[in-house]
């Protein structure tokens, strides 16, 4: 029954650690989800640099193309297309260049909402197992210790012992309800010379296989 308590303690407390490393890693994915915020805030950077770099496009191309009809007028015509074509240069540059800005600014803002999302996440998630993990370990550990050194105590102590010392011991010392589980007559058996049993009781009710 020692060991058995033994053993039932011990699964229930790498239960609990489970269950708080379950918990941690819930914690953990439920704040990461929040990093599709800052995702979404570089989408639209870069959704606002590629629109003004279509914009700026598509003003060049359409004074090319204005360009382009008058380029055929006698005399004037080339050097009015020309000038038509070079007309938007510096506000579509300045356009591009005021785009590319603000997007990439834009993007730098996701990219640490997103890098201090993903530490908040991972900080949140230690802790909601470290904390009680260490709790419950601080209460368990030293109980497991003393058990453990008791153990190794009783098994040098039992290992060459003589077993009819061994039984008496069982017989005077564990309780009646104790050694029922083990002979329905324990006395009989110390009295008898048959000390399976009561020596199996007394290694067993110390932790010992």
């Amino acid at each position: 029954m020692a060991r058995t308590r033994t053993l039932t303690r011990d699964l229930i407390v790498l239960g609990l650690l489970v269950v708080f490393a379950w918990t941690g890693m819930k914690v953990h994915d439920g704040i990461l989800e929040l990093t599709s915020v800052g995702r979404s805030i570089q989408d639209s950077g870069r959704a606002i640099s590629a629109t003004t770099r279509n914009t700026a496009s598509a003003v060049d191309g359409a004074f090319a193309d204005a360009g382009s009809a008058v380029s055929g007028i006698p005399l004037v015509g080339e050097q009015l297309g020309g000038t038509l074509r070079r007309a938007p240069a510096g506000a579509t540059s300045a356009l591009r260049s005021t785009g590319d800005e603000q997007g990439a600014r834009i993007v730098r803002l996701g990219v640490e909402q997103v890098n201090k999302t993903e530490t908040a996440a991972n900080w949140a998630g230690r802790l909601v197992f470290a904390l009680p993990a260490l709790v419950l370990l601080a209460w368990f550990l030293p109980g497991r210790v003393r058990l453990v050194r008791g153990m190794v105590v009783a098994d040098r102590t039992l290992r060459d012992a003589p077993e009819h010392i061994l039984a008496a011991r069982a017989a005077y010392n564990l309780p009646y309800e104790t050694l029922r589980r083990y002979t329905q007559d324990p006395f009989g058996d110390l009295a008898d010379g048959r000390h399976g049993a009561l020596v199996k009781a007394l290694r067993q009710e110390s932790g010992l296989p």
